[in-house]
């Protein structure tokens, strides 16, 4: 049978055989995963080497652009709606900051410190009986249903405590911080302390009730049918034919009888392999090596009518083919960082991917010229007027018109 194959892939002609035509399809998709995760790779490590330095760039000077900005909030001279746009800036870098793939959450912790600090200390100078602002009040809310992660909630008249005197604030937060760590560190020692509790019974019942809210029902008829071709696969590997290509892979792999020192290296680690296959009933692998590794004219253990053994080796090939295609969609989108980069970044050629590539540079060097520019020469409220102004008239007219193409989604 697998003579029939090797005959059939060697003259190039469209295969009949349903078995010959899994193997094709299997080296195809192994060649096409292949190919992939060479393109991922190699996307990726030039994402780190060309990309990753000018994205962590970005955040250091998005850090320093807020501080700057933050050394404005005490001026007299800014009228209502100036102060609101400025507070408005700046909460958008420090949420920026801690959403950003790339972001730095020491940095984002001080950035939110320093602000709080600093609003803190601009309403305390207020006299006792002088009413809060509103707008003031609703900055401090904001900031602090942030530190506190909405898991503690004050009312008006605690938060203008909190303004009138800062140190309450510290007190009341780091008693948070600390109750947090204690909890956690309970939550540690107290894990697993109960598993022996729970009998067979129960832990049959807990299992069938999750599976029935998760959508996985028992499907008899599945698992019957799953049973069925696994007992035929057990049946193959565990069949003289099956056990006779493992003894001739091993006869022709085995190091010992290579006298080339580079061969035998690389017989070794496929030797390795053929063992662990053969220990972990791999029918799969076995088979594959056989197909790779022997020569045609050696092709003649499997008869080809021998229908059961075709049926269930096409099953074994199925479910190869199923595990290509999840390694591949894996590969594609759940791989992380990796995966990101190649949503953003990738393309159909090294044309499209050098284009995208450009573009990401460009914009993120047009972020750098802009955040450098308000750092260095917004020195006076003078020109952070005109600033103010500028952003507030964009938003008014163009509300999406800050959107930027960003590897952070």
């Amino acid at each position: 049978m697998l003579s029939h194959i090797k005959e059939q892939q060697k003259n190039k002609e469209k295969p009949l055989d349903p078995l010959a035509k899994k193997w094709l399809e299997i080296e195809k998709k192994q060649k096409r995963n292949a190919n992939f995760k060479t393109k991922t790779d190699n996307l990726y490590k030039r994402f780190q080497d060309e990309i990753l330095p000018e994205e962590q760039e970005y955040i250091v000077l998005l850090g320093k652009e807020t501080q700057h900005l933050m050394g404005f909030l005490s001026k007299k001279s800014l009228t209502k709606w100036q102060k609101e746009e400025l507070h408005g800036w700046i909460e958008a870098n420090i949420d920026l900051l801690s959403s950003h793939r790339f972001g730095d959450s020491e940095l984002t912790q001080k950035m939110q410190e320093e602000y709080r600090d600093v609003l803190l200390a601009s309403s305390n100078k207020m006299a006792e009986d002088e009413p809060i602002d509103p707008n003031v009040l609703a900055d401090i809310r904001h900031l602090v249903d942030d530190m506190f992660e909405g898991e503690k909630t004050f009312s008006d008249e605690e938060l203008s405590g909190f303004i009138r005197d800062p140190t309450r604030f510290h007190q009341v937060f780091q008693e948070f911080v600390e109750n947090r760590t204690q909890q956690s560190n309970d939550a540690d020692s107290d894990a697993g302390f109960d598993d022996d509790e729970m009998s067979d019974e129960e832990e049959r019942a807990f299992y069938e009730e999750y599976a029935r809210q998760h959508g996985h029902q028992h499907n008899s008829a599945a698992d019957s049918e799953k049973e069925k071709q696994q007992d035929k696969l057990k049946a193959l590997f565990n069949s003289s034919k099956l056990n006779k290509l493992y003894k001739i892979l091993a006869n022709r792999l085995h190091p010992d009888k290579e006298q080339n020192e580079h061969l035998k290296a690389e017989k070794s680690v496929l030797m390795a392999k053929l063992i662990k296959a053969k220990k972990d009933k791999d029918a799969f692998t076995i088979i594959s090596m056989f197909h790779q590794f022997v020569p045609d004219r050696e092709l003649t253990l499997f008869d080809g009518n021998d229908d059961e053994l075709t049926q269930a080796l096409i099953g074994l090939l199925n479910e190869k083919l199923c595990e290509l295609d999840r390694e591949n969609g894996d590969n594609k989108y759940n791989n992380g960082l990796q995966s990101m980069v190649w949503q953003n970044l990738g393309g159909r050629s090294k044309k499209a991917i050098q284009e995208n590539i450009d573009t990401h540079l460009t914009d993120l060097e047009d972020d750098h010229t802009r955040l450098k520019y308000y750092i260095e020469e917004m020195k006076t409220v003078k020109v952070l007027k005109e600033v103010l102004n500028e952003r507030y008239e964009k938003k008014r007219f163009n509300p999406f018109g800050e959107m930027s193409f960003s590897l952070d989604y």
